[in-house]
C-alpha cells in the first residue's frame, strides 16, 4: 500500500516553479508468512499407571520432541510418566507393579489338567486366580512363567529415534536376596503390526539403523545408567492412518537366572522371595 504526497508548487521571481508538482513518496506493509513445519514427533503409548492404581491403556504417555542434540534424550511434552502395557481378555491393559502379589507358577509336564486362570491383575499370582486339578508322575514339575514375563510399549513416530533403557530400584528379599540385577535376563523384541491391533499402515523402524541392540541381555549391563537397546533408522508411519495404525511394539521379556545357572531354572530348593527391578525407557534423537 502506497500513498502519495503532492507538495504545493510556489512561484518565485520571474514566475519559475521551483516544486512543479514535487512527490515524496512514503510507504508501509502489511506482511504475512503461511508456512507449514513439521517437527520430529514420536509418540509413545502404555498405561497411564499401574494396574493396582487404577491404571488404564491405552493412553499416550510421551509425546517426545527430536529437537534435542544427536545422542541426548528426546524432550518429552508430557508431564507424566506411564507404564507398560499387556493385551488380556481381548483389550489393553497396565501392567501390575508387582509389589503385592507373587508370580504364576507354570505346571510342567502333568498328565492332566493344571491349566491357570487368570482373574487379573494379570501376570501375577493372587488369591483369586484359580488352577485346575492336575495329575502328575515323576516327570512333572513346577516352574515360574518368567517366559512370559513380558510387558509392551507402542510408538509411533515421523521420524528415526533411538530407545535406551536404565535398570534401577533393585529389590531382592527372603531366599532371593543375594540376587541382583545379573540374574534378571532380558530380551526386547520389536513386532510392527499385530492382529489389527496396531501397526496395519506402519513400517520397520529399524531400516536404515542397528535395530534392536541384543548384546543388552541383562538388566545388569542397564543398571549404571542409560543404554541403547533400540537404533532406530526411519519413522514408524508408512502411509496415512491413525496413530494406532502406525505404531509399531516393543516388548520386553524377563527371565529369572538362579546362581550359577544358564536359563531360567527355578526350582522350589530356590525358596520364596521376591527380585524386581524399574527399568526405565526413554527416547532419545538419533
Amino acid at each position: 500500500m502506497k500513498i502519495i504526497k503532492n507538495q504545493l508548487c510556489k512561484v518565485i521571481g520571474a514566475g519559475l516553479c521551483l516544486g512543479s508538482f514535487l512527490s515524496a513518496i512514503a510507504s508501509a506493509g502489511t506482511l504475512d508468512r503461511p508456512f507449514f513445519r513439521a517437527s520430529a514427533v514420536v509418540i509413545v503409548m502404555g498405561g497411564d499407571d499401574y494396574s493396582e492404581n487404577g491404571g488404564a491403556a491405552l493412553y499416550a504417555v510421551d509425546f517426545n520432541l527430536l529437537t534435542s542434540a544427536s545422542g541426548t534424550a528426546a524432550n518429552d511434552i508430557i508431564g507424566a510418566d506411564g507404564v507398560t502395557t499387556n493385551f488380556n481378555t481381548g483389550q489393553y491393559n497396565a501392567v501390575s507393579n508387582g509389589t503385592d502379589s507373587g508370580y504364576e507358577y507354570d505346571i510342567i509336564d502333568p498328565t492332566s489338567g493344571g491349566v491357570f486362570t487368570s482373574v487379573g491383575p494379570h501376570q501375577t499370582l493372587d488369591a483369586n486366580d484359580i488352577y485346575s486339578e492336575f495329575g502328575l508322575d515323576n516327570t512333572t514339575d513346577i516352574d515360574l512363567v518368567t517366559g512370559n514375563r513380558a510387558s509392551q510399549f507402542l510408538v509411533a513416530s515421523n521420524a528415526a529415534f533411538d530407545i535406551y533403557a536404565q535398570a534401577s530400584d533393585l529389590v531382592n528379599t527372603g531366599d532371593f536376596s543375594t540376587l541382583d540385577y545379573s540374574n534378571i535376563r532380558y530380551r526386547l523384541r520389536l513386532r510392527v503390526s499385530i492382529g489389527g491391533r496396531h501397526g496395519t499402515n506402519a513400517q520397520d523402524p529399524s531400516v536404515g539403523g542397528s535395530g534392536i541392540i541384543t548384546s543388552v541381555n541383562r538388566l545388569s549391563l542397564m543398571s549404571a545408567g542409560p543404554t541403547k537397546v533400540f537404533d532406530g533408522g526411519r519413522r514408524t508411519a508408512l502411509s496415512r492412518g491413525t496413530l494406532l495404525e502406525h505404531a509399531v511394539s516393543f516388548q520386553s521379556r524377563y527371565r529369572l537366572v538362579g546362581a550359577g545357572a544358564a536359563v531360567n531354572n527355578y526350582d522350589l530348593s530356590m525358596g520364596a522371595g521376591a527380585l524386581g527391578a524399574t527399568v526405565t525407557y526413554t527416547v532419545y534423537t538419533p
